[in-house]
């Protein structure tokens, strides 16, 4: 295909998915518009059924559901992307090794015609031999000095490309795992490190927990405030579980307005005494509207927490932390209940 018909097929998706986009009301992002890109040239298996259940059903996009669409149909991009970055780092490494390689055959060669000129030196006849032989080395020495003088230049070229290339790889993994509106991990990042932390976890000698967290009455806040304010509201209790964890303890947005804790080596009372704390730091902050200082009212959290027992699978301990979440929001929210089962 020519670059002419790529841009005009671009332009021409483009023309069909904003009045889409507009039409529904989904805020014109960069996630939002490849949600709709992807939609009307309908590459992703499965994307266009889940948009079209949603539009016979006439659900709302909100930036949840957006983000939801996202994450299932299109998050896997950033991973793609890793993989291409990590495939062309491996191709710049292969070749340096081969100017390493080449220049390395020509340093040994280098090094016979010098021990060979020191042979010779001692059987020279006349001074013409010596100078045929001064003249052979001679050569040999500007060509190796051209051949280092390549290998250095290339060094500094592939430096430069590799350095960059892997700033661009922190940057795609740091994006794939992470939760975009709040910098916390992501529930794909969390699994992959429960998965890890229960591998080397002891129940009896070395227990692990995990809590389940989620903002209390959070669509009251929407509906009062708006998806930006709701927003700001998300953003504020990530950053409280980020400032009140430490060491390989994870905190991760698990979707919505709902996160959940990984916390290494600890039992469930010291586990509870940290969601405690977090939970009474929350409570008691006043948060405001940027513009009108308008209060938004008291913002709590329910939290549920369960430690890992012997013999038991990491989707169990996830459902009894889930259940103990909802046991506090049962008992009145703004609590922390640990699991008894």
């Amino acid at each position: 295909m020519r670059k002419e018909d790529g841009v005009n097929e671009s332009a021409e998706t483009l023309r069909i998915a904003l009045p889409l986009m507009t039409r529904y009301k989904v805020p014109t992002t960069p996630e939002n518009y490849s949600i709709w890109f992807h939609y009307v040239i309908g590459d992703r298996p499965g994307l266009n059924d889940f948009i079209d259940n949603l539009l016979e059903q006439k659900t709302p996009f909100t930036q949840d559901v957006n983000e939801h669409i996202y994450q299932q149909f299109l998050s896997d991009q950033h991973l793609q992307q890793a993989e291409q970055v990590s495939k062309t780092l491996v191709s710049a490494l292969a070749e340096t090794t081969a100017a390493l390689r080449h220049t390395g055959s020509e340093a040994d060669h280098y090094h016979s015609v010098l021990s060979s000129f020191d042979k010779s030196c001692g059987s020279a006849q006349s001074l013409t031999d010596v100078f045929e032989l001064l003249n052979t080395v001679l050569k040999e020495t500007q060509s190796m000095q051209q051949s280092m003088k390549r290998l250095q230049q290339d060094f500094l070229v592939k430096s430069d490309d590799m350095d960059k290339l892997r700033k661009e790889l922190d940057q795609v993994r740091k994006q794939a795992s992470t939760d975009a509106l709040t910098g916390l991990y992501n529930r794909t990042t969390f699994f992959d490190s429960l998965e890890a932390v229960d591998a080397e976890s002891n129940p009896l000698s070395n227990p692990y927990s995990v809590a389940m967290i989620d903002i209390d009455h959070f669509k009251r806040v929407n509906d009062t405030f708006g998806h930006l304010v709701g927003d700001k509201v998300i953003r504020f209790v990530a950053d409280s579980l980020r400032q009140s964890i430490k060491g390989r303890d994870c905190a991760a947005r698990y979707g919505g307005e709902e996160y959940a804790l990984l916390l290494p080596e600890t039992s469930l009372e010291n586990a509870v005494i940290l969601c405690n704390k977090i939970r009474e730091h929350i409570a008691k902050t006043n948060l405001v509207r940027s513009g009108t200082k308008e209060s938004l009212g008291q913002i709590t959290i329910s939290v549920g927490i369960a430690q890992k027992r012997s013999g038991e699978g990491r989707m169990d301990l996830l459902a009894r932390a889930d259940k103990a979440l909802y046991l506090s929001k049962e008992r009145g929210r703004n609590k922390v209940t640990a699991s008894d089962e």
